[in-house]
C-alpha cells in the first residue's frame, strides 16, 4: 500500500464520506428525508404562528407542543415493535402520506376561516402519533438501503439533512407566512411532504426476516430488556439522554444570554444560531470524514466531555466573538458525538431489534422539552449562567465515567450471527 493510499488527504475524506449517496436507494431515500424534514421545520413555525394569531397566548403554545410530545413519546415503543414485524418501507411511506394530508388538512381550515384551535391541538396530537411510528421506521430502514462499510457515510449524511432543514426551514416558512398567509404555508408542507412519498415508491429493498412469533407487548419488552442487559447499548444511549436533558437546552436558554448578558440584541442571537448551525452541519459531516469506526464509542465519550467542558465556558463567557466561536465549536462538538453514538448502534445492532432500540434511542431527543424545564427553573432562581454550568458539568461527568466503558469497545464488529448480537461482548465485560 502506498503512503497516498495509507494516509489520504482531507480532500479524499471527504469524498468518501459522501460514497452512500453512490447507492440508488439511498440516494431517493437522503432527497426524501430532505424534503420531509423541511416540512417538519415550516411546520413548527407555521403551527407556532397559527395558534398565536388564534390565542396570542404563551400557554396555548406549550399546551400544543405538549399535544405533539405525549403521543410520540407513549406511542414510540409500539412503533419500534411494529418496525420489527412489518415493511419498515411501507410504515415510512404510509406515515409520511397521513402527514401530508393532515397539513392538507389544516391548510382549507385555515384558508376557509373555519380553523379553532382544537383542531391545532387535534392535528398536533395525530402528527405526534405518526412520528411515533415513522421515526423508528426510518431509522431501521437505513441498513438495507447500503453495505455495512457505508453505514457510517450514511448515517452522516443523513445527519447533515437535519441542520440544514434546521437553517432553511424556519426562514422559508417566516418568509411564505409574510407572502402569502399561514394557510399557503401549510399547502407547501404537504407538497413537500407528498415529494418525500413519491422518491420513497421508488425505493427497493429487500425485508428481513420479521419477528411475530411472539405478542406485541412482549415484542416490546423484549427491545427494553435487551438494552437493560447490554452495557453497549444503555451506556451510548445514557450519553445521548443526557446530552437532550442536561446539555442542548443551553439552545432554549440562548435569547437570555444575548439579550441579557452579552447584551447584543435580536441579531447577535440570530448570529449565535447560525454559528451553531454551521458547526453542527461541519460536525456530523466530520464523523465520515475523519473519525475511526473501530473507536467511535471512546470517540464519542471524548466528545461528550470536550463538550461539556465547553458548555461550562460558554455559561461563564462575557465576551460576544469567544461566545461566538464557542457556539460554532460547540454545534460541531455535540453532534460529533451524537452522530458517533448513531453510527456505532446502526454498525453492530442485531437486524431483528432494529426498530425497537433506534425507536428508544430517537426518543431520548422528545425528552429535551423536560431539560427545557429544569434548566429555566434553574435559571428562574440562579440565572441562565447557573443552568447551564450545571448541565455541562453534568455531560463532562458523565463522559469522564464513560471513557473507560467505551475504550473497552474500541474494534467492536458485529458477528456473522444476528442471534449472538455484538452486545454479547459488552455483558461479558460488563461481569467482569
Amino acid at each position: 500500500m502506498s503512503q497516498a493510499n495509507a494516509h489520504p488527504s482531507a480532500g479524499e475524506r471527504i469524498l468518501n464520506a459522501l460514497s452512500a449517496l453512490r447507492h440508488h436507494n439511498y440516494r431517493l431515500y437522503w432527497f426524501g428525508q430532505l424534503f420531509s424534514v423541511l416540512a417538519q421545520n415550516m411546520e413548527h413555525v407555521a403551527q407556532g404562528w397559527l395558534v398565536l394569531e388564534l390565542t396570542n397566548s404563551p400557554l396555548a403554545l406549550g399546551v400544543t407542543g405538549l399535544a405533539h410530545a405525549l403521543p410520540t413519546i407513549t406511542l414510540t415503543l409500539i412503533g419500534g415493535a411494529i418496525a420489527d414485524r412489518a415493511d419498515r418501507r411501507r410504515i415510512m411511506i404510509a406515515a409520511q402520506s397521513g402527514t401530508a394530508v393532515m397539513f392538507l388538512t389544516i391548510a382549507v381550515l385555515v384558508l376557509t376561516g373555519l380553523i379553532a384551535l382544537w383542531h391545532v391541538m387535534l392535528l398536533a396530537f395525530i402528527s405526534g402519533s405518526i412520528r411515533a411510528f415513522d421515526r423508528p421506521s426510518r431509522m431501521a430502514l437505513l441498513p438495507q438501503m447500503v453495505p455495512r462499510e457505508d453505514i457510517p457515510n450514511a448515517v452522516a449524511i443523513g445527519g447533515t439533512i437535519w441542520q440544514l432543514c434546521r437553517l432553511l426551514g424556519p426562514a422559508a416558512a417566516g418568509m411564505l407566512i409574510y407572502l402569502v398567509g399561514v394557510g399557503p404555508t401549510f399547502i407547501a408542507c404537504s407538497l413537500a411532504s407528498f415529494t418525500a412519498v413519491s422518491l420513497w415508491l421508488a425505493i427497493r429493498t429487500v425485508q428481513p426476516a420479521l419477528a411475530v412469533s411472539s405478542g406485541l407487548l412482549t415484542h416490546m419488552m423484549e427491545g427494553i430488556n435487551f438494552i437493560r442487559k447490554n452495557q453497549l447499548y444503555y451506556t451510548l444511549m445514557g450519553m445521548t439522554f443526557f446530552n437532550s436533558v442536561f446539555g442542548m437546552p443551553y439552545l432554549i436558554l440562548m435569547p437570555v444570554f444575548a439579550r441579557d448578558l452579552l447584551q447584543v440584541g435580536s441579531q447577535g442571537f440570530g448570529f449565535l444560531q447560525t454559528a451553531g448551525g454551521a458547526g453542527a452541519l461541519i460536525g456530523t459531516l466530520s464523523v465520515a470524514a475523519f473519525s475511526d469506526t473501530r473507536r467511535l464509542p471512546l470517540q464519542a465519550a471524548r466528545g461528550a466531555t470536550l463538550f461539556g467542558v465547553l458548555l461550562l465556558v460558554f455559561a461563564f463567557s462575557r465576551l460576544y466573538p469567544l461566545s461566538l466561536a464557542l457556539a460554532f465549536v460547540l454545534g460541531m462538538v455535540s453532534q460529533f458525538y451524537i452522530t458517533a453514538i448513531n453510527t456505532v448502534l446502526q454498525l453492530n445492532l442485531p437486524e431483528r431489534l432494529r426498530g425497537r432500540v433506534m425507536g428508544v434511542h430517537g426518543l431520548t431527543w422528545d425528552l429535551m422539552p423536560v431539560g427545557g424545564m429544569i434548566a429555566g427553573a434553574i435559571a428562574e432562581f440562579a440565572g441562565a449562567p447557573a443552568a447551564v454550568a450545571v448541565g455541562a458539568v453534568f455531560v463532562a461527568g458523565l463522559g469522564l465515567w464513560v471513557m473507560p466503558i467505551a475504550s473497552r469497545f474500541s474494534g467492536l464488529e458485529k458477528p456473522q450471527s444476528e442471534e449472538a448480537a455484538p452486545a454479547e461482548g459488552a455483558r461479558t465485560l460488563a461481569q467482569k
